[in-house]
């Protein structure tokens, strides 16, 4: 067997080794770049949905609001005149002004976050 000559080797091998080494380190951070896009792009839809079930919320809760209100003073004209069945508007003024109270905590915390 022939003894091993390591600069032959060295100059036939080398270059090829270099290149592929380059070409790896090219294909790892083409990846990498990759990668970080495909998970920014995910990011923003994820952010993009949020803001969109946050403007549903909000505008639900503004809707409740404004039936909170409207239920609000349609119990106090009830509750200002008199009737047959006092009992059965005083329940159901009772129940009117704790929804109203429930939506306004509720606003008042989303404005929180």
């Amino acid at each position: 067997m022939p003894p091993l000559d390591f600069t032959r080797w060295a100059l036939l091998w080398g270059p090829g080794v270099l290149v592929l080494v380059v070409f790896s380190y090219a294909l790892v951070r083409l990846a990498y770049h990759w990668i970080d896009k495909s998970v920014e792009v995910k990011r923003q839809q994820t952010e993009s949905l949020f803001d969109v079930a946050r403007t549903y919320l909000q505008q639900l809760v503004s809707a409740q609001k404004s039936q909170a209100d409207a239920f609000s003073r349609l119990a106090s004209t009830v509750e200002h005149r008199d009737s047959h069945d006092g009992l059965e508007h005083q329940e159901m003024l009772i129940a009117l002004k704790a929804m109203r109270e429930t939506l306004d905590s509720v606003v008042e915390g989303r404005r929180d976050l």
